[in-house]
């Protein structure tokens, strides 16, 4: 081999060294920055549940509080009932107008199913908002996932609500 294809060879090993070492750097660079997402990934996730744990206490006082009050399923026509008359009992306290009642069909969530009822409710501002606020007693169970509010139409001192009222009752253990 002469002086000058040892120095091709010489360079074109340094080349392909010098080649595999940067691909090699690359690839380990790609590496690192995947693991270093996922060490962050976990830290996040191990802060959130030390959070969580931190806080156990509180949820389950609120776990002890729904058993013990939360009212029991027993039929679809029963919480149907319960509801209707939940609804017409504050709304003779507050003098408010309910002119349609429709029941619907019932939603579900883990470990709970609710009644619900699409109400119009007619009547002045300030008895309408007080039944409102007596409906959603948290001893009541009661959401309003929807609701809209418009003045009335025929008297301009009473406002007309449209919503949808949910009572949430404790599915029986299975």
């Amino acid at each position: 081999m002469t002086a000058s294809e040892q120095r091709l060879a010489l360079a074109l090993g340094v080349i392909l060294i010098g080649g595999g070492a940067f691909l090699g750097l690359t690839r380990l660079k790609a590496w690192k920055l995947r693991v270093d997402a996922l060490a962050a990934d976990v830290a996040g996730r191990k802060a959130d549940a030390d959070e969580l744990l931190s806080r156990s206490e509180f949820w389950e006082q609120r776990s002890s509080w729904l058993e013990e009050k939360q009212p029991l399923f027993t039929k679809a026509g029963e919480a149907t009932t319960t509801i209707l008359n939940l609804v017409d009992d504050l709304a003779g306290k507050h003098g408010v107008n309910i002119p349609l009642k429709q029941p619907n069909e019932a939603g579900e969530r883990a470990g709970m199913t609710s009644a619900t009822v699409t109400l119009r409710v007619i009547g002045e501002m300030k008895p309408v908002m007080n039944w409102l606020y007596d409906l959603q007693q948290p001893a009541n169970f009661i959401s309003v996932p929807a609701m809209t509010i418009t003045p009335n139409e025929e008297d301009a001192s009473k406002i007309e609500i449209s919503l949808r009222v949910e009572k949430w009752f404790r599915l029986p253990p299975s």
